[in-house]
């Protein structure tokens, strides 16, 4: 059984992402920009015109802002298979001369794509499955007892607390499914064809830790950056749950929609932060996997 070394793949991952600096950003640049420039007309509508349908009542307008902000996401998953891509084959396959623009969308592409989608919704079924199990053997549980013991023991609370019980084990499961199913999905389809999925469950076999500790060591550090850049813009404030608010239906409501105005307000100055991370996001996102994959069918 092949294990994923993982010392050598975060420090290769570190090394390809910060000291090959210049090649991550020819890679990436126009999928960024277009990700950029079309968030900028996507997204700071979307946050003003919900907070103006909260504010007015009027939630008509509410259906365009939602179709328009689905439709920048399937541009988005798109894009990012074109840089996902273009950072494995990099890895895997590199180019003998330096590449200051790598935009394609190719075969390699639309498979990403589609292991991309096929997760997603592998999850989401996973994710709905487990939530109605936990509410039916809640259910079950409560009208097996004796009506006595059901009454005194608080029948909602005890199906609420096994329904919660059962909906944790499956958060559990989901991540062990999302990690061996989702983590060499990228290069998998590269270079293998098909949509990465089930050869990235093969090759993670006894390798959920290693994968765990790696996404710590590469994930962890780039998204404090990221959370304290956004917090210092938007403020500490904006983290605070107020619960003081939470018998106040109308107050939450309009804490929402000040939140809101206040994302739109200061998201051009966000996504420029974003722009500028986004070698070290998308590189330190897609370099392990690819470096991990090499390691374990021994690839040069």
């Amino acid at each position: 059984m092949n294990k994923i070394p993982v010392a050598r793949t975060v420090a290769e991952s570190y090394r390809f992402t910060f000291g090959g600096l210049g090649t991550v950003i020819g890679l990436i640049w126009l999928p960024i920009v277009i990700l950029t420039v079309g968030g900028y007309f996507t997204m700071v509508p979307y946050f003003s015109g919900m907070a103006g349908a909260l504010d007015s009542g009027d939630m008509s307008r509410q259906a365009a802002l939602v179709l328009r902000e689905l439709a920048f996401e399937i541009v988005t998953i798109v894009l990012l298979a074109v840089v996902s891509v273009a950072i494995t084959r990099e890895i895997l396959n590199p180019l003998k001369r330096p590449s200051y623009l790598r935009f394609a969308l190719g075969p390699a592409e639309f498979r990403v794509v589609g292991g991309f989608v096929g997760l997603f919704v592998l999850m989401f079924v996973f994710l709905f499955a487990v939530i109605i199990a936990g509410v039916v053997v809640g259910l079950a549980v409560n009208a097996a007892l004796p009506a006595s013991a059901a009454a005194g023991a608080g029948l909602p609370n005890r199906a609420v607390a096994i329904a919660v019980l059962i909906g944790s084990l499956g958060a559990i499961g989901l991540v062990y499914v999302f990690a061996r199913l989702g983590f060499l999905l990228v290069p998998a389809a590269v270079m293998e064809g098909g949509f990465g999925m089930t050869r990235s469950w093969q090759l993670t076999k006894g390798n959920f830790w290693r994968i765990v500790l790696i996404g710590l060591a590469v994930l962890v550090p780039i998204t404090i950056v990221a959370v304290v850049a956004d917090v210092a813009v938007l403020g500490p404030d904006f983290l605070n749950p107020h619960l003081e608010l939470a018998g106040d239906a109308a107050a939450r409501t309009r804490h929402s929609i000040e939140q809101m105005r206040q994302v739109s307000a200061h998201l051009p100055l966000m996504m420029g932060i974003g722009f500028l991370l986004a070698p070290f996001t998308y590189g330190m996102t897609f370099a392990p996997a690819a470096f991990a994959y090499r390691a374990l069918t021994a690839k040069a």
